[in-house]
């Protein structure tokens, strides 16, 4: 069996654990081989920091894929993280269309708390809509899920609440989509649809808002899916994974600008052993 390759493209920020900087080292660490390329530099993330620089580098993004189909370097999966315009999510679209066999993922990365990040409008949202459609598996968070489904946000939700959220999500062509960070009155779960059923995964709740967690989730997914683990395994994978790292970094309340993911790598080694 062939080793699989990830293509990941996002935005890469110096400093916060976030982006290219969690996706690298975490699927490099499940044996994946990963090739990065970032769409945009950043001397920081945009959330709680102010003054960052920013480089955009959408243009050498599919000149350099276009070198890597002149040498036959062939991608597995596609995995698409934050972007930040529409056009650089038409790059990213010329980008999947160049490998139309490789399986793709998406992090529709641009929105919290209800509300789009710094930067992002509605174009946007429309752009990223499409390559949702296109792909193996979409990875929104609760807010985005809203803004894709045009659905009113809430940052409490019930069941019945998501149900009328994930059948938006379907209703406008995407099929199968994990939705992350949903706040219930009696905890926290995930819901995803795999193309036929929609179902619901119970999650712990550790108290304050983890910038990055997204990221490392939508890493983990993928390092999982690249080991070929089925898309239950993978779920069940990252979500232990995601938990284990949240936990470990509530315990330095001065780390509040990402995930302390350097200190749980061994876990997720570990994880994926048993899984496999």
């Amino acid at each position: 069996m062939k080793d699989k390759k990830v293509l990941t493209i996002q935005d890469y920020s110096s400093f916060g654990q976030c982006s290219l900087s969690v996706a690298l080292p975490i699927i490099s660490a499940m044996g994946i081989e990963t090739v990065s390329i970032p769409i945009a530099l950043l001397s920081t993330h945009t959330s709680g920091f102010k003054g960052y620089t920013y480089i955009d580098l959408k243009d050498n993004i599919v000149p350099a894929v276009k070198h890597y189909k002149s040498l036959d370097i062939d991608f597995d999966f596609i995995y698409l993280g934050y972007l930040g315009s529409s056009a650089a999510a038409e790059v990213a679209e010329e980008v999947c269309n160049l490998y139309p066999n490789a399986q793709l993922i998406v992090d529709p990365a641009m929105a919290e708390n209800g509300k789009y990040y710094d930067g992002i409008t509605n174009n946007f949202s429309q752009s990223i809509a499409i390559l949702c459609k296109k792909s193996y598996i979409a990875l929104p968070n609760l807010s985005e899920a809203c803004l894709l489904s045009d659905t009113k946000y809430s940052p409490i939700q019930t069941k019945d609440s998501i149900l009328k959220i994930c059948k938006g999500l379907v209703a406008k062509g995407i099929k199968r989509f994990v939705i992350t960070g949903i706040r219930t009155k009696t905890g926290m779960l995930l819901a995803y649809c795999d193309g036929n059923e929609i179902k619901f995964i119970d999650t712990q709740e550790v108290k304050g808002d983890f910038l990055g967690s997204g990221d490392v989730f939508a890493s983990t997914l993928t390092g999982a899916l690249a080991n070929n683990l089925d898309l239950p395994q993978s779920l069940d994978l990252a979500v232990k994974y995601t938990q284990k790292t949240v936990e470990v970094t509530s315990l330095d309340k001065a780390h509040w600008y990402g995930l302390k993911f350097e200190k749980t790598i061994p876990y997720l080694i570990e994880l994926l052993n048993t899984a496999k």
